[in-house]
């Protein structure tokens, strides 16, 4: 049986959250024990505090490479502005960063194909300053991934998917990378 924490509950808020609001909670608990319980119970009390260090723990753990907003606009502002040349090579550069073998296809939907473990992935990114990009631009990506027998694919914009992009790529395994992943993905 897997155990799955509910999205509601005061540990998963916290881990969503910064990871100095955890440490506040713990210090407030840790007080408020230290403070009011009678001297006997006061280290059991202040021990109720602990979970709360390991969320902080986790919390941190998870958010160190969280860029700050301003640096995802910058990152986003400045891939605007690019053309294709220079944008397709900083993400060429970045796959490789990340342990893929990177090859520049120069026909059809993908731009890139990707191999780590004998795995093959299509990128497509032609349309990365578009406003909005559109189901049919997924499914042209999808039915060159299974000509190629590509196991996935991933698909770039700085602009905002469709709602029927994004049910296209939920039920086809397609990976959407939006500004943000995007500004990630440049950040390294």
């Amino acid at each position: 049986m897997k155990f799955k924490m509910s999205e509601k509950s005061l540990f998963a808020t916290l881990l969503r959250s910064p990871w100095w609001v955890s440490l506040l909670v713990m210090l407030a608990v840790a007080l408020i024990a230290g403070a009011l319980l009678p001297e006997a119970y006061k280290a059991a009390g202040t021990l109720a505090a602990f979970p709360f260090l390991v969320i902080t723990i986790i919390a941190a753990w998870r958010q160190r490479n969280v860029i700050s907003k301003d640096r995802v606009n910058a990152l986003v502002d400045q891939a605007r502005g690019m053309g294709w040349r220079d944008f397709s090579t900083l993400v060429e550069n970045a796959f490789r960063r990340q342990g893929y073998k990177v090859d520049r296809l120069h026909e059809g939907p993908a731009d890139f194909q990707l191999e780590m473990h004998g795995q093959i992935t299509l990128v497509s990114a032609k349309r990365w300053k578009a406003a909005s990009v559109g189901a049919e631009h997924l499914r042209e990506l999808l039915l060159a991934c299974q000509e190629q027998q590509a196991s996935s694919c991933k698909y770039l914009c700085l602009g905002i998917f469709s709602q029927p992009a994004k049910e296209v790529a939920r039920q086809n395994q397609t990976q959407l990378l939006g500004p943000v992943d995007i500004a990630e993905l440049l950040n390294k």
